[in-house]
């Protein structure tokens, strides 16, 4: 494996892990029902509720920003790795091709 293979595999293992954290930052849709049921009514503000919608909204675009980074590094990877192996598949039968040509 070149250096280049390594340096993408990392990059696709951090991608992962933010991937994951962000998507456990997230809150719930359905966040309303758990304050009734256990009775924390300190977020009943409005100020409170805007400032958790747009920090939301934060961690909802970085979740798909590296979503969309994580696919398309991992889709890029997986070209060219099938390019590279069918181009040396390629290779590997043409030079048997020409070597039992050569040995007739």
């Amino acid at each position: 494996m070149s250096l280049v293979q390594y340096i993408v595999g990392a990059v696709v293992i951090v991608l992962a892990v933010v991937l994951v954290v962000l998507i456990t930052f997230q809150q719930g849709k359905r966040k309303g029902l758990e304050n009734v049921i256990s009775g924390n009514s300190s977020n009943n503000s409005f100020l409170n509720k805007t400032e958790a919608a747009k920090k939301g909204k934060k961690f909802e675009k970085m979740t798909l920003y590296v979503a969309i980074a994580f696919a398309v590094i991992v889709i890029a990877m997986y070209l060219v790795t099938a390019i590279g192996d069918n181009i040396k598949a390629h290779q590997n039968t043409s030079s048997a091709e020409a070597s039992t040509s050569q040995a007739e």
